[in-house]
């Protein structure tokens, strides 16, 4: 039997390939793992954070985790950014159509459109201390995300009978100081000694809407 005969300064290989540590293969599983996560970055592109529905004519926030300064990066017909460079950052929806705003921490995608159904959720008849909410859809009957909204663009009106404040912190008021929504929910009560029949009336952006309610007498 001939062997194989390696030439002068060559090494001679095994035809077995040797298995490679644990800890080499997981590394290399590692380094794999954060390639691909800076590809989009590596790419010109920033990460996409959320995409939001929005009323036209109103002013948005965007959520605190977009970061500092941010500025349109699409669609500039249907959006304005304040300017700014920290939170919060305010843009402006002022018609209809989708644009993407880009932030410190990546891309904030908003689609505006005009609010086609606006309501005030509630009860008919006020005895005590109820709550009331404010729901907007589109044409198609697809909800905003009304969080989003400023409260500069949220107004409420009631009859001299009620009171309309912003919601309870109760036990933990020390903790939800200036966290206490935008306008979109809010309570209401009939004052002492007061009753009647009217309208409480909340606008958003160019959208307005009315709950006739009833504070009784005895009560």
């Amino acid at each position: 039997m001939v062997r194989p005969r390696c030439l002068p300064g060559a090494t001679r290989r095994s035809g077995r390939r040797r298995p490679r540590p644990a800890a080499a293969v997981g590394g290399g599983l590692a380094r794999r793992a954060c390639v691909l996560a800076l590809l989009p970055w590596l790419a010109g592109c920033h990460p996409l954070l959320g995409e939001h529905r929005v009323p036209a004519g109103v002013s948005v926030v965007l959520p605190v985790r977009g970061g500092g300064a941010c500025r349109v990066h699409e669609g500039g017909d249907a959006l304005r950014v304040e300017p700014g460079d920290s939170p919060p950052v305010y843009v402006e929806a002022t018609r209809a159509g989708r644009g993407v705003v880009r932030c410190e921490n990546g891309d904030i995608a908003l689609v505006v459109a005009p609010i086609a159904r606006l309501t005030v959720k509630g009860p008919g008849v006020i005895k005590g201390d109820v709550e009331l909410e404010v729901e907007a859809l589109t044409a198609r009957g697809e909800p905003f995300d009304l969080d989003l909204v400023s409260s500069r663009s949220v107004a409420w009106s009631h009859p001299d009978f009620l009171a309309v404040n912003p919601p309870r912190c109760g036990h933990m008021a020390a903790v939800c100081s200036g966290f206490l929504g935008n306008g979109i929910r809010v309570r209401a009560y009939p004052l002492h000694e007061r009753w009647g029949e009217g309208d409480i009336v909340v606008r958003v952006g160019h959208a307005r809407a009315s709950l006739r309610v009833v504070a009784p007498r005895e009560r």
